[in-house]
This record gives C-alpha cells, sequence and structure tokens, in this order.
C-alpha cells in the first residue's frame, strides 16, 4: 500500500470511527415512570445561610512552618549536605568553592543576614546560612 493510499484510507475511516463513537456515547437511557407532584401549593423555599468568613490572623511565614534539613537524610546525604561548608568533602565533591555556602547560593530563599531558609534543592526544608551541597550556585 502507498502512503497516498494508505492516507485516503485514513481519511476514510476517521469519520466512521467518529459516528460510532458518537453514537455508543450518546445512548439515551430507558424512560422511566415519573410520578406526578402532588396537588396543592408549593413550598416556599428556605434561604440559605450565608457563610460567615473565617476570622483574619496573621499568617506565619511560610519558613518558619519548615523543618530544618538533617545532614543524614538520604537526600542531603546524596548531594553532600553539611551544615558547616567549612567541612565539606573537597575530595568527594572537587566543584567547591572555598567561601561557598547555602546564604550566597542562588536557590537559597533566606533573607540576607538569616541564619536559615528555604531550599527548593530540598522541598520543604530549610537549610543552615552556613551549610553547602554540591548543587551550589553562585548568587548573582
Amino acid at each position: 500500500m502507498t502512503l497516498s493510499t494508505s492516507r485516503r484510507r485514513f481519511i476514510e475511516i476517521v469519520p466512521i470511527s467518529g459516528l460510532v463513537l458518537l453514537a455508543a456515547c450518546s445512548k439515551q437511557a430507558e424512560p422511566t415512570a415519573v410520578t406526578p407532584a402532588p396537588a396543592g401549593p408549593a413550598p416556599t423555599p428556605t434561604p440559605t445561610p450565608t457563610p460567615t468568613p473565617a476570622p483574619v490572623t496573621a499568617a506565619a511565614p511560610a519558613a518558619a512552618s519548615m523543618q530544618m534539613l538533617e545532614e543524614k537524610e538520604a537526600v542531603a546525604q546524596s548531594l553532600g549536605y553539611v551544615a558547616d561548608a567549612t567541612r565539606a568533602d573537597k575530595a568527594k565533591f572537587p566543584m567547591f568553592v572555598a567561601g561557598s555556602q547555602c546564604s550566597n547560593c542562588a536557590v537559597f530563599q533566606g533573607k540576607a543576614g538569616d541564619a536559615s531558609g528555604g531550599c527548593p534543592i530540598f522541598q520543604g526544608k530549610q537549610v543552615l546560612a552556613s551549610g553547602w551541597c554540591s548543587a551550589w550556585v553562585k548568587k548573582a
């Protein structure tokens, strides 16, 4: 079968299969017996109560609710995370740059001077500003 023949065959089949699918999906349900409504006045609708908004409270910072990353966690070990950058394994991670630490990493989410902050590398965890891992990227 040539390319043009198979293309023609495809164009012939697609509308037919679409009609079959449409017919199968639009099968009507069996009619059911309808019970007539009782005669008399219609009941008055009951008003639905208006929901009261929740009280506004001061939200705690998102970082405060995150747990601190522990060096012994599997993901921390796989990336060579240490809480103190001076203890980074320079033999295992030759890309370590002296002076690099979480606080000067591009992905560190803490503010300047924060002791710790969130890190998207370790989802839902905080890292120490003095820490380091192999995902460190110099802050621009």
